[in-house]
Parts: structure tokens; C-alpha cells; sequence
């Protein structure tokens, strides 16, 4: 690693036994800059990989307000504090060991530096053979570490991890290339549409006008007006007009009540899109999703589908009163995760004027999601891809 690392530390998250401390032994053959950071412990037991200190230091660092972080397991209590981070960051780039996602959260918060958090992960059942293999005394309470893990994990389904890492499918040494990779290579800001880009929401609109309209016994030129009206946007206002208009059998506000959430719960990903973005942002690039639409509805479609676990943030326009293809959409989406567009970066999705023309206006390179359909003129994106899956394998091959 000839460069210094374009993030200045390390932080590992994962189970007991998910192999913290090999990839950070592989780190450190790989690299001498990279040193555990040993966080102080108060207690008994293992030693290594950790400053063991007393309760009266421990009181001291209170009372100096020096703990960053500190949580209790195995009769003991582990603190990351600030005097131990400033000496670490003096000496390379610290690797941490966290098991707690509000851990992880805290140090990101409480102690400003640019983190590089990565998920390492095992099966419950590796954690009980790993834990066996290397003799500890203590495995049931590693297991229901392991437990506890998996809940944490579950209860913050949209903390978005920079990398994550099966460590019972890789080798510590890939593992640490992995993280080195993520490091040193330049990342670079990738703003994505959401509708009809990742998830295929037509289909799901097409389905619930035809449901509702056979439900309400509704004939086919009212299912196709409904459809018509709300194929590319639809909100209250979509909805006040098409019962006005149609005399639907349900008040407006009823109707929408009821579409909102059964909307949501029916949209699905395109094939590959959860993988693809995943690959894209463990090469090291930040995903924004930037989309038009009202906050509500759109949040709880990015939750229904899985998206909302594997981007970076989310910009609607209904929360920053802002629409694409307005400059300052992109400009809101790249400063939600601190950047700015003179950074340059890419826009992805499958409209022309709102994604392609407005990102070539904002300053970004362009890749339209054709979904088969021939260009329809005007300045041509940078790229062209039938799906979102082969947008994103074009921006990670570009990194490497």
C-alpha cells in the first residue's frame, strides 16, 4: 500500500468467532500501518487484544467525559476512549473489534474520523466449531453472544455496513484484501433512481388497479383510466382527481389510505438489483437512491423491497421539496452522505429527461436502464444497460 488509506480507520463488526482477529492479523501482514486497536477492559479473563485497566481508571475516564463508547459482556466492561483512539490514529490506522451496532454508531458519532465499517460474518454453527477448536471455556455464552448478534443485526436492518464479508466462505488473507481494496481505491458517488429502475413498480401498480377495479366490480375502461393516471405518479392529489372524476366507491382519502401500504408491500426488486448493489458499495462506492415521490410511501416501499439495507441513503423529493431533473435533487442526494457533485460521479435510471438529461446538467456521467426500449433521443447517456444489475457491474468494472 503505497498511498495512505483514503479512510483512516477500521471498524470490525460481527458475531463471536466471525474472525476479528485473524483479519486483523492478515491486515497487519498486509500492511504494517494497520494496528488492533485494543480497547481498555476492566474485568477478568482474556487478555489478549485488549489494555486491561482498573475501575479507577475506568472512573476517571468518566469523569474526564473520555469514554466514547463502553459496553459489558462476560463479567467485564470494554471502553473505547478517547485518549487510546488519539494515540492509535497517531500511530496508522487503528482496526477496532465492535460486537453492537449502537457501538459501532457511537464511535461514528463520538469520535469524528473517517471510518470504514465492515460486517464480518459467520453461521451460528461456525461460531460453535471455531469457538471449540481454540478451547474457550466460555462457548454457550459465545453462542448466545451469537444470538444476541443475529437480534442486533435484525433491529437495525438499515445500518448501512461499507462492507460485508463472509468470513466461512472467505480466507482471512481475501478478507483483508477485500478491506484494503475498499481503503485505497477512489470512491465514487453513484445516485440511482428508485421506481421502475430498482423495483419494478409498474407491475405493481398494474396489479393493484386491476385488483381493486374487479374487486369494486369496475369496468376495464375505468381500470384504464386509473392505470393511465397513476402509471407514472401517483399521490393524494392523482387520487382526489380520479374519484372525482370516475366516482370511485371509496372517499379519496380512504382510497389512498389503503394503497399506500398495499402498494408497498407488493413491490420486488429486478433480478440481481440487491446483489449488484451490494457488489458496487463493497468495491468502495457510496449508493444514493435519489427519487421523486412523496416521503411516506416511498420510504415504505424502499423498506418493503430490501433497498432501503443496502444503499448508503435515500434523497425524495417529497422530504427536500426539491424534483429531478432539478440540479439541486443531485445536490441534495450527494450532500446527504457529505459530499458535493464537483466530486463528479454517475447517474443511473430508466427516464430520460428526469435521470439522464438532469444528471448530465448536475455534472455526472449517465447510464440509462433501456429496458429494451430504443433511446429516445436527445444527449446521449454515457452508457446504456438493459437492467440496473448491468449498470452496476459497469461501474465496478470500471474500478478495477
Amino acid at each position: 500500500m503505497n498511498e495512505a488509506p483514503a479512510v483512516r480507520g477500521v471498524i470490525l463488526y460481527g458475531p463471536p468467532a466471525a474472525g476479528k482477529d485473524t483479519v486483523t492479523s492478515a491486515l497487519m501482514e498486509l500492511d504494517q500501518r494497520f494496528q488492533q486497536f485494543k480497547r481498555l477492559k476492566v474485568g477478568t479473563g482474556r487478555t489478549t487484544g485488549y489494555r486491561m485497566g482498573t475501575a479507577e481508571q475506568l472512573a476517571a475516564l468518566e469523569a474526564a467525559g473520555d469514554i466514547v463508547y463502553a459496553n459489558s459482556r462476560y463479567d467485564s466492561t470494554y471502553v473505547t476512549d478517547r485518549p487510546g483512539l488519539d494515540e492509535a490514529f497517531a500511530g496508522g490506522v487503528p482496526v477496532m473489534h465492535l460486537g453492537q451496532v449502537h457501538g459501532v454508531r457511537a464511535v461514528l458519532d463520538g469520535y469524528p474520523a473517517r471510518w470504514l465499517t465492515v460486517l464480518l460474518w459467520c453461521p451460528r454453527e461456525t461460531t460453535e466449531a471455531r469457538s471449540a477448536d481454540r478451547g474457550d471455556v466460555d462457548t454457550p455464552a459465545r453462542l448466545a453472544a451469537w444470538d444476541a448478534t443475529r437480534a442486533d443485526l435484525d433491529a437495525n436492518r438499515s445500518f448501512p455496513f461499507d462492507l460485508t464479508i463472509r468470513t466461512d466462505e472467505v480466507d482471512p488473507e481475501a478478507a483483508a484484501a477485500q478491506i484494503r481494496h475498499a481503503l485505497t481505491e477512489p470512491s465514487e458517488l453513484v445516485l440511482v433512481d428508485f421506481d421502475d429502475t430498482l423495483i419494478d413498480r409498474l407491475a405493481a401498480v398494474t396489479a393493484w388497479v386491476s385488483g381493486y377495479c374487479t374487486g369494486h366490480g369496475l369496468g376495464a375502461e375505468v381500470e384504464q383510466r386509473m392505470l393511465e393516471a397513476m402509471r407514472v405518479r401517483a399521490d393524494l392529489d392523482v387520487i382526489e382527481g380520479l374519484c372525482a372524476e370516475l366516482g370511485l366507491p371509496e372517499p379519496a382519502d380512504e382510497l389512498w389510505s389503503r394503497y399506500e401500504p398495499e402498494l408497498a408491500a407488493s413491490v420486488t426488486p429486478f433480478p440481481g438489483v440487491i446483489e449488484a448493489l451490494t457488489t458496487v458499495r463493497a468495491v468502495g462506492h457510496q449508493v444514493v437512491v435519489v427519487t421523486n415521490g412523496g416521503g411516506q410511501i416511498q420510504r415504505a416501499k424502499l423498506a418493503a423491497s430490501g433497498i432501503a439495507d443496502v444503499v448508503d441513503a435515500v434523497c425524495i423529493s417529497g422530504e427536500t421539496g426539491i424534483r429531478k431533473p432539478a440540479r439541486g435533487a443531485f445536490e441534495a442526494a450527494a450532500a446527504s452522505i457529505g459530499r458535493d457533485l464537483s466530486q463528479g460521479g454517475w447517474m443511473i435510471g430508466d427516464n430520460a429527461d428526469l435521470d439522464i438529461a438532469g444528471g448530465q446538467a448536475a455534472g455526472l456521467r449517465t447510464i440509462w436502464i433501456s429496458h429494451g426500449r430504443e433511446w429516445p433521443g436527445g444527449a446521449e447517456p454515457d452508457f446504456v444497460a438493459r437492467t440496473a444489475a448491468e449498470a452496476f457491474a459497469h461501474v465496478v468494472r470500471g474500478t478495477r
